[in-house]
């Protein structure tokens, strides 16, 4: 695989090298819903259940949300920072840079949407940027959480907490959205978000169009949102339909599916809204 090395960084950081060479690592990968998956799991629907029940309690105001929406994304960054580093070295190759890790699946980009929705003014972006991270976030975070395919995990410890803390802040965040107002349980949410989840697919369409032409990645598995013409999906029944049709219909059949998916969100929320609107 071609090598991404730079010798003036590994001189300046000999330390972090070290760090790494002695990070934690697990004879092979946690299995799914094994130990390791299933206590944090409990532990993100612990949390969860426990802000369903005191969401009377929750801080509502603006300046609250913009505080929870800053812990969100800066807590991403540094996760991601971390991440990125870890997969760039190997013990036994030194540095260079894992394109098939480069930061943009669609569990990756709530990190850009929380960093822009942050620095925003309020207005009609910043509450679509919100709409997107209360729909389209928790299908995604939850989607791994409890169905983590045999590629989430990992030998690395810090890989494998990453992940869950990731996806479960995903989770956690956009329930949190609901539950402070900060996002209307109203038709005008799942129109606003698919207004942000559109675009980011055909980011991606063009990023992994950039890669065949370009062959930077070349020697790597580069698929964003796993929706590459050349590469593999594996989300359950799109993969089958990669397999069996035009490249054009499974791209669509893919912005459909996870289309339907966060538009479910704001349906199930405006449910809950009559059900409580009724008993009063």
């Amino acid at each position: 695989m071609p090598a991404m090395t730079s010798p003036m960084s590994l001189a300046a950081m000999p330390w972090l090298a070290y760090l790494l060479d002695h990070t934690p690592r697990l004879p092979s990968a946690p299995r799914p819903f094994g130990a390791f998956h299933l206590v944090l799991l409990g532990l993100v629907l612990c949390l969860f259940a426990l802000m369903v029940l005191f969401r009377k309690r929750i801080p509502r105001s603006e300046r609250a949300v913009q505080h929870v929406l800053m812990i969100f994304a800066l807590g991403l960054l540094l996760l991601e920072i971390g991440k990125q580093i870890v997969c760039s070295y190997d013990p036994a190759g030194g540095w260079a840079y894992n394109w098939e890790k480069f930061p943009f699946q669609f569990c990756s980009v709530p990190i850009y949407v929380a960093l822009i929705a942050m620095c925003l003014p309020h207005g009609k972006v910043r509450e679509a940027l919100l709409c997107f991270l209360a729909t389209y976030s928790p299908v995604a975070g939850a989607s791994v959480l409890f169905y983590p395919a045999g590629f989430v995990f990992s030998e690395v410890i810090f890989l494998d907490v990453h992940t869950m803390i990731w996806h479960g802040a995903m989770l956690l965040f956009g329930l949190y959205l609901w539950l402070s107002g900060a996002v209307k349980a109203e038709w005008r949410t799942a129109g606003y978000a698919a207004l942000v989840y559109v675009p980011l697919n055909f980011v991606a369409l063009a990023l992994n169009e950039a890669s065949y032409a370009l062959g930077f990645a070349e020697g790597y598995t580069f698929n964003m949102f796993y929706t590459g013409r050349l590469g593999r999906c594996l989300i359950p029944v799109l993969s089958t339909i990669q397999k069996t049709c035009p490249y054009p219909v499974f791209f669509v059949s893919y912005l459909v599916a996870l289309g339907v998916g966060g538009a479910l969100v704001t349906v199930v929320m405006m449910g809950i809204r009559w059900l409580a609107e009724r008993k009063k």
